[in-house]
């Protein structure tokens, strides 16, 4: 038994594919802020419906701690991300704007290691 069905892998894949298309986003020279913030808003708005929602009871006994550990995590760095994407959309220096914007990759890397963590280890399970 898996971890999580694949039905529930999906949309935790889905969400680390949003995650990707973000860090380029962000990372790259000319970074549009205001499209960023839309996009973290339907990154937030997919977190909280398809990953958020995943009941406890379709969770393996054994991995329900593990489960909502994770999502307590990702949770947080949600949390922590908008923070930083705030302090980026505040920058008002070219210097200041490339540092917040490598703390906003590095907590978007954060996010896509939890999600490739989880569900490696769920394609693992026999």
């Amino acid at each position: 038994l898996t971890m999580l069905s694949q039905l529930h892998n999906q949309p935790l894949r889905e969400f680390q594919e949003a995650l990707e298309q973000m860090y380029y986003q962000v990372g790259a020279d000319d970074v549009a802020r205001s499209a960023i913030q839309e996009q973290f808003q339907a990154l937030k708005g997919l977190f909280i419906s398809q990953i958020a929602s995943i009941s406890v009871e379709d969770i393996p006994l054994d991995y329900v701690s593990r489960w909502q550990s994770l999502k307590t995590e990702i949770y947080k760095q949600i949390r922590l991300l908008e923070n930083d994407l705030m302090l980026l959309q505040a920058s008002r220096s070219p210097e200041t704007a490339k540092f917040r914007q490598k703390g906003v990759c590095d907590r978007i890397g954060t996010l896509i290691n939890y999600c490739q963590g989880w569900l490696q280890q769920s394609q693992e399970q026999p």
